[in-house]
């Protein structure tokens, strides 16, 4: 049984009940892993009930998502490629080194392409291939090695990326699904080139990540992490564009023959027939922004680290409106509005338009729908918004317009 040398007899004890337990529930795959009893007790204190509790939840998911078979049996489709994850190699303790590039990432056009059902079991089947790289460094070096080390490149990052309400929502759940099926996997999370951007979306992000893991996040800009990463890493490991000394046969920095670099997705992999839904929600209203003109949409905010979010879809596919989100303070003297979310024309041909936005401050948000530039064209829309409190609490009777 793969337990740590500092584990306590007390805490020995939890995991032996969970095993007597539960060994004739986990399958010939779990059982496989000699780890896995002494994860889901530490990620719950080692508290008995609740650590049953969550691995009979994760016996039933890999059931729903049939894990056992997904490295065999699921073949992604190529446009999963654009998500640019790639696996480097081991650190110097043997653990799994993954890279994601985020900051050159085409949201917009890689989720017009997948459904998020897709990209989830696409995540599986990468972690579930990384748990097998682990299983043969396992057995190269005579011991149990089963942790993972995360780079995720935030260079170029800008505000539509931070902001992609289905960026955001693949953030959030692949981390929850993480989090509940695969606990005590990460060693560190390194972020690195980040900006007042990532800043953005860690806002969001760090609502659903356990203290624990958060403990493993470490955050850097464009200097300083080159060597935290040699620190961890060899530098024959690790990529030039890294900070290391690996390249490519011809000597490419980039090493491009085994790291999947972010770019745009093209429009080949577009899903164009899907049904516009969101005039048929119950809560969705209407407007018509006319030629010349433009619509806003109002809230006030009581509590300060409150989400702003946002959906809407044009009446017509060929059509599209410039979108921008605007603040006011609601204090005496202070009556100047600050562009928050820039300026942006949106087209919803393929999907509606999602996003967004932790107001940091109180005060009046304002959602700004503007046709001005058209000088023929009336524009509908059908639009979704909601103010959410830190606890939780949904606010909508805070709209005017």
């Amino acid at each position: 049984m793969a337990w740590p040398e500092n584990i306590s007899p007390e805490e020995s004890k939890v995991v032996e009940e969970l095993k007597r337990r539960m060994s004739k529930e986990l399958s010939p795959k779990l059982l496989e892993d000699e780890s896995v009893l002494y994860r889901f007790c530490k990620a719950r204190d080692f508290k008995l009930e609740d650590a049953e509790t969550m691995l009979r939840k994760h016996i039933a998911w890999r059931k729903e998502w049939k894990v056992d078979t997904i490295c065999e049996d699921y073949k992604p489709r190529e446009v999963l490629k654009y998500a640019a994850s790639s696996f480097v190699g081991f650190d110097k303790e043997g653990c799994l080194i993954r890279y994601y590039d985020f900051g050159r990432s085409d949201p917009k056009g890689f989720f017009k392409s997948i459904k998020m059902k897709e990209l989830i079991k696409f995540g599986i089947q990468i972690v579930e291939q990384d748990n097998e790289r682990l299983k043969q460094q396992s057995t190269k070096l005579g011991r149990t090695v089963t942790k993972f080390v995360i780079i995720g490149n935030f260079e170029n990052f800008s505000l539509a990326q931070a902001i992609h309400g289905k960026a955001i929502e693949g953030f959030l759940l692949f981390m929850k699904t993480m989090q509940d099926n695969y606990p005590e996997k990460v060693k560190y999370i390194f972020n690195i080139n980040t900006s007042a951007y990532y800043t953005k979306l860690m806002s969001i992000i760090k609502t659903v990540m356990a203290p624990a893991l958060l403990q493993k996040l470490k955050v850097y800009g464009s200097e300083g992490w080159k060597e935290k990463l040699l620190k961890e890493m060899d530098a024959e490991v690790l990529p030039a564009f890294l900070g290391g000394k690996r390249t490519d046969p011809d000597g490419n920095p980039l090493c491009k023959t085994f790291i999947i670099h972010a770019q745009k997705v093209p429009e080949k992999y577009y899903l164009c027939n899907y049904e516009k839904k969101l005039k048929e929600a119950e809560e969705a209203r209407k407007v018509t922004v006319a030629r010349l003109s433009k619509e806003a949409v109002t809230f006030d905010v009581w509590k300060a680290g409150s989400c702003l979010e946002w959906e809407f879809q044009m009446e017509d596919w060929d059509k599209d409106i410039e979108f921008a989100l605007y603040f006011k303070r609601d204090s005496p003297g202070d009556s100047e509005s600050v562009e928050v979310v820039p300026k942006q024309r949106i087209n919803t041909c393929y999907e509606p338009e999602k996003g967004y936005f932790l107001c940091q401050t109180e005060g009046t948000y304002t959602i700004v729908f503007d046709n001005s530039y058209s000088w023929l064209h009336a524009k509908e829309l059908f639009y979704k918004v909601k103010v959410s409190d830190p606890n939780g609490t949904e606010n909508s009777h805070n709209m005017y317009e």
